[in-house]
């Protein structure tokens, strides 16, 4: 989906917009050039200046409206076994004090997501495909990754910013949480943030690494990464000249596997946990006794 761009009438504002936009170019360079064997540091542009409540109240205000759109799976089983994998990375990422969580969301597409404020949405279809524990951790630690690396929040106000608007809120909006609400229906609302959620390949890059650093410290075998990346190479491959919509903001998969296969080789990797347990096998074994997925609604 394309990245959503706002106008502005003011001299201002469009030298406001370009001031952020040549930070957002420099941030992409410097991610671009960094060398391998060196976990990335996240980077608060200037342009975003939210605190982390700031983010986890938008994140919130987001994920309320989006859990009401979306099919998700309440089942408390699902979720403890997801939370396991998400509170541990939590606590071994770079933003370890945000209050992350996962939901299974009952859609076919092979897809993870994240938005603002450590809110993780893991698609069935995604669940189907991988074929080892590992590999489903390694999803929720690139994930979590675009989360502790602003990704989502520097996107965000790099809009926000744009568009003139967060300064008058701060200024004026009487509570904090009117505050948030309001900056949410100043973009368009949650239909127009949702494009915005799509990141550069240098953020996909990065998210990969913030992940696989992750997974080192928490004591889970990153080698998970070059599994998922063979599996999303080989659906590549299949799909020949028909894009995969989802994946085509993404860096080639391959790519991404030669840069996890490199940090291997340059860091220490402890073993760690990698075995598919019973709780895995049940896990896949429970998709099949989901409601089949709801048809997509017709684009007007």
């Amino acid at each position: 989906m394309p990245t959503m761009s706002f106008a502005s009438s003011s001299f201002e504002s469009r030298r406001n917009f370009l001031r952020v936009s040549a930070g957002t170019l420099a941030g992409v360079l410097a991610g671009a050039t960094r060398l391998l064997a060196e976990e990335p540091q996240p980077v608060q542009m200037p342009y975003n200046n939210l605190s982390d409540q700031d983010e986890i109240e938008l994140g919130n205000a987001l994920a309320a409206k989006l859990d009401r759109q979306l099919p998700i799976v309440n089942h408390v089983l699902i979720d403890a076994y997801l939370g396991q994998f998400v509170e541990r990375l939590a606590k071994a990422c770079k933003r370890p004090t945000l209050p992350y969580r996962c939901v299974l969301v009952n859609t076919l597409e092979v897809n993870a997501y994240s938005i603002a404020g450590g809110h993780l949405y893991l698609n069935r279809g995604l669940v189907e495909f991988v074929e080892h524990e590992n590999q489903l951790v390694a999803t929720l630690a690139h994930e979590i990754g675009h989360v502790a690396g602003y990704h989502s929040a520097n996107q965000i106000m790099l809009h926000y910013r744009a568009a003139q608007a967060f300064d008058f809120l701060r200024s004026n909006a009487p509570k904090h949480s009117e505050m948030i609400d309001q900056m949410v229906e100043q973009l368009g609302g949650l239909a127009a943030l949702l494009p915005m959620l799509h990141f550069s390949r240098a953020n996909e890059y990065e998210a990969d690494l913030l992940g696989f650093y992750e997974m080192v410290r928490a004591g889970y075998q990153p080698s998970g990464f070059l599994g998922l990346f063979e599996l999303l190479d080989a659906m590549e491959k299949k799909a020949g000249s028909t894009p995969i919509p989802w994946l085509s903001d993404h860096p080639p998969s391959a790519d991404r596997a030669d840069r996890i296969r490199r940090e291997m080789r340059l860091v220490n990797v402890q073993d760690g946990t990698s075995e598919d347990g019973l709780a895995f096998r049940a896990f896949k074994m429970a998709m099949n006794l989901l409601p089949e997925p709801p048809k997509p609604r017709p684009q007007k």
